[in-house]
């Protein structure tokens, strides 16, 4: 009983994730037809999703119930959670934000590429296991490109309340340099798909530091790099400022990966 009970924890935090992003839908179906827009509740589920989802392969190492069932579920959770909702997002987004900028066939169509090339992502990931095992990702995770499109429109959804609040300095800074990605309507999905893309490239991204109280060089940095983003989190929870860290943290880890990979190909 003990050990089912173990062999099951795994599991169900992939199941948590895989019922925020359901309800994630569902809210995004609401905010078609409803005066209450939950679009940025859904992006909160996301990431809260994202956060398990770093979890559930790590808990299974940690208690060494490790399974191909497990290797699966996660990534019917991925397809739904980090693929289909990712793309639901933009279709709802776009509907509510600019209902007259896009027709329905081309907007279906734009925002599709995070579900449609997310999924053929995962169908290679489960197919070849030295994508699984590799100490890098090779493309783009699916959970970093729905954590880009949920923080972009986060910053979108944000910026009218900040303005009437009045700006901080740093906030200032930051929709001054990035104002574009709101006066221009079109590139949030321009990002989207752009971002998509990634996921099909041969550009390797760092995995997240694994915490390890095993004493060496390596954990040390790695322990150091995750209290820093703790403390950065933290003060940027309290002067509400989140959505603009967590989109300039995952742009610099995307977009910075690509300026490195073209870097080291042209050498």
């Amino acid at each position: 009983m003990v050990f089912s009970i173990k062999k099951s924890i795994p599991s169900v935090i992939t199941i948590a994730n895989l019922f925020l992003g359901f309800t994630s839908i569902v809210l995004l179906s609401l905010s078609l037809n409803d005066q209450i827009s939950y679009i940025s509740t859904s992006c909160y589920l996301i990431l809260i999703g994202c956060i398990l989802d770093s979890l559930d392969g790590k808990v299974a190492r940690k208690l060494n119930v490790s399974s191909d069932f497990g290797k699966e579920i996660d990534s019917l959770a991925d397809l739904v959670s980090f693929c289909m909702v990712p793309s639901l997002l933009i279709f709802v987004f776009y509907t509510v934000t600019f209902p007259d900028y896009f027709n329905m066939v081309n907007l279906i169509f734009l925002s599709s590429f995070p579900l449609i090339l997310g999924a053929i992502r995962l169908a290679k990931y489960n197919s070849f296991g030295e994508m699984r095992d590799s100490e890098k990702y090779l493309g783009l995770p699916t959970p970093s490109n729905a954590i880009l499109i949920c923080s972009i429109i986060l910053f979108v959804n944000n910026a009218p309340i900040r303005f009437i609040l009045g700006l901080n300095k740093f906030e200032n800074i930051v929709y001054g340099s990035l104002s574009w990605i709101i006066e221009i309507p079109y590139m949030i999905l321009l990002i989207s798909i752009l971002s998509s893309l990634l996921l099909m490239s041969k550009v390797n991204y760092e995995k997240f530091p694994l915490i390890s109280f095993k004493i060496n060089k390596q954990n040390n940095k790695d322990l150091i790099k995750v209290i820093l983003f703790l403390i950065i989190l933290c003060v940027s929870v309290y002067y509400k400022d989140y959505d603009i860290i967590l989109l300039l943290f995952i742009s610099i880890y995307i977009f910075g990966n690509v300026v490195k990979f073209f870097f080291n190909y042209n050498k």
